[in-house]
Formats: structure tokens, C-alpha cells, sequence
């Protein structure tokens, strides 16, 4: 995501595997991130290209760094563009954990938040603005900037304005590692860990017959320290967080999260979300809800999802970090001393 520094650092799994199954790891760049995927199989046969080819095909849809992407020609055009075979599939798919996630949380999660994420520079990798940018400005984007405008008629994607622009990076790294875990199944490989971009899917048991491990960092520029580590097993995390993708605004650092209400990046005492479900793009759009809500609203969020767990890192009153745990997180995660 991304979008993200990759938050999490994939323990090593080199013990020998004492079945007949056979380990494969496969190595990448995708979405302007990584990717690294690991999967056991007892055929003993290597998906790498497979599963590369669909990245490149995957990045062709919803890129909206590679301008010959399907994504940017939408993006470009005045009125919408016609989707062919797994394109119009794949926006469908997309499109229907949006609308869900967008409508139970009032709008918190919007993938036609493009026009203000470009203005505010982190398409271009803009490193800061010299003063605060005037409301009138901020509120002509807004106006653009809603998910209404944007909807699928038959296999044409439609925008109601020429200036909408769409933004899925909030959900794509997830949405492809659910694609990618789908497809292994589909050639009965049940024992995997798929991580795009930090957002990682995890089924079966990896070759040491225990859940998959990930290390999660301290929410700082450039840190390598864990603060603590999960176990996965036949769960999807996603993490959101803004302490390595910034914009300086007069002196002050803003993350890269915009909060659609007011087309401003999101300020609040939450530095990161670590949510952990079933399938990573539910978990990938509800991280990014979180860090536009803050503590509090993503405590009750998590909480209030019998299906959802989650790991908090938030700046307390004193402004020291803190962290919160959900029950049934407590039993995947060993904070690191």
C-alpha cells in the first residue's frame, strides 16, 4: 500500500521443511513498492512467472503512476471508458468492497480522493508546501473529489465530471494479495504468505508447521526496530500509517492521509493501524478509515467488528508512543521489549 512504507519485515523461514512439500519464494517490484511471496507446494512447482505476469497485469489496471494504465486512461478521459474481460471484473470486485466500506463509515474510505491527493503533491514525491493551501481551493477539489460521481454502467466506468479522479491506492496492495492467494488455491496451494507493499495475506502453515510471522516497525522515518510481531494463520493484515510518506507544510509535518471531509491531510494522535481479518482488502480500506478517524474512532471501529482485530500506535497526552491491542489480538501478537 503503496502508499506506505512497508511496515513489516518478513521473519525468516529457512528451517527445512520435513514433508514432501517444496518451498518457493518469489521476489519483486510492483506499485511503486515490493512484493515478496512465499507458498509450499507439494508438486514442487515454480508459479514465479505466474504470479509476476499477474502483478504486470494487475498494475496496468489500477496504476495510476504508469500513465498508459487503465486507471489513468479514466482518469484522462472526459466522461468514462469502456472495461474488457477481467479489467470490468476486477473494478466490479473493487468497487464492491468500496461502496460497502465508503457507506458504513460515512465516507472515511473514498477512491475518488485523487484530485486532492495530487494537489497535495504525493503523486510527484512533493516534499512541501511554503504555507497552508486557501480553503477556496481546497473546497473546488472537494467538489470533485466525491465517490457518487464514479460508477460502473454495464462495462463502461463512468465519471459524472471530467475532473474526477480515481485513487484505489488505499486498496489495491490488498485487493492483489487476495487475487494472488486465490489464485494458488485454484492450484491447491493451501500453505502460503503473500506481502504487497506491507499488506499481507497468509493461509495454512508455513514450512516449520507453525502460523506465519511478521514483524511490525516503530512508527518512525526509516526505522528498522520492531515493536512487536504477529502470527498469521488463514488471516490478512493490512497496515496504514504516516510517519514515511509526508508533505511539509509551513514547518509542519502532514501525513499522507487525506481525510475526504476536509480535503486536508488527516491530523490526529494515531500514528498507525495494524488490522488483521479474513481477506486484505477489507483489511487495506479499513486501515486507511482508521488513520482518517484517529484513536478513538478506530478503537471503536475494531471493536465493533466481531471480525476484526487490531494493533494501534498512537501518541498519548503526554506525547509519548502508546499502544492498544484488541482481545482477540492479544493471542497473535508478542510485543518486542
Amino acid at each position: 500500500m503503496r502508499h506506505l512504507l512497508i511496515s513489516f519485515i518478513l521473519l525468516s523461514l529457512t528451517a527445512c521443511d520435513r514433508s514432501s512439500l517444496t518451498e518457493f519464494t518469489v521476489r519483486g517490484e510492483t506499485m511503486g513498492s515490493t512484493y515478496s511471496i512465499i507458498y509450499l507446494d507439494s508438486a514442487g512447482r515454480d508459479l514465479g512467472t505466474a504470479l509476476d505476469s499477474m502483478l504486470v497485469e494487475f498494475n496496468a489496471v489500477f496504476s495510476t503512476y504508469d500513465t498508459s494504465s487503465v486507471i489513468s486512461a479514466f482518469n484522462a478521459s472526459d466522461t468514462g471508458i469502456a472495461l474488457i474481460g477481467e479489467q470490468l471484473e476486477w473494478f466490479r470486485r473493487l468497487f464492491a468492497v468500496s461502496d460497502e466500506v465508503h457507506a458504513i463509515h460515512n465516507g472515511a474510505f473514498n477512491p475518488a480522493i485523487g484530485p486532492l491527493v495530487q494537489y497535495w503533491g504525493f503523486y510527484n514525491k512533493q516534499e512541501s508546501l511554503e504555507a497552508e493551501p486557501p480553503q477556496d481551493e481546497i473546497d473546488s477539489l472537494l467538489a470533485i473529489s466525491r465517490y457518487e460521481l464514479v460508477h460502473l454502467d454495464q462495462q463502461f466506468l463512468v465519471k459524472d465530471d471530467p475532473a474526477v479522479r480515481l485513487d484505489v491506492n488505499a486498496i489495491a496492495p490488498g485487493f492483489a494479495a487476495d487475487l494472488l492467494g486465490e489464485f494458488l488455491e485454484t492450484k491447491g496451494i493451501h500453505r502460503y504468505m503473500i506481502e504487497i507493499g506491507g499488506e499481507i495475506r497468509a493461509r495454512g502453515l508455513n514450512s516449520r508447521n507453525t502460523g506465519w510471522t511478521v514483524g511490525i516497525r516503530k512508527p518512525e522515518e526509516l526505522s528498522a526496530q520492531l515493536v512487536s510481531t504477529i502470527t498469521l494463520n488463514d488471516l490478512s493484515l493490512a497496515t496504514s500509517g504516516n510517519y514515511n510518506k509526508y508533505v511539509v507544510v509551513d514547518g509542519r509535518k502532514m501525513g499522507h492521509t487525506i481525510d475526504p471531509h476536509t480535503g486536508r491531510p488527516a491530523v490526529n494522535e494515531l500514528l498507525s493501524a495494524t488490522l488483521i481479518t479474513r481477506n486484505c482488502m477489507h483489511a487495506d480500506a479499513l486501515a486507511t478509515v482508521c488513520m482518517v478517524g484517529g484513536f478513538e474512532q478506530a478503537k471503536e471501529l475494531i471493536l465493533r467488528q466481531e471480525s476484526l482485530e487490531g494493533y494501534l500506535i498512537y501518541s498519548d497526552e503526554a506525547g509519548k508512543m502508546a499502544t492498544w491491542i484488541s482481545p482477540g489480538m492479544e493471542e497473535l501478537i508478542r510485543e518486542v521489549q
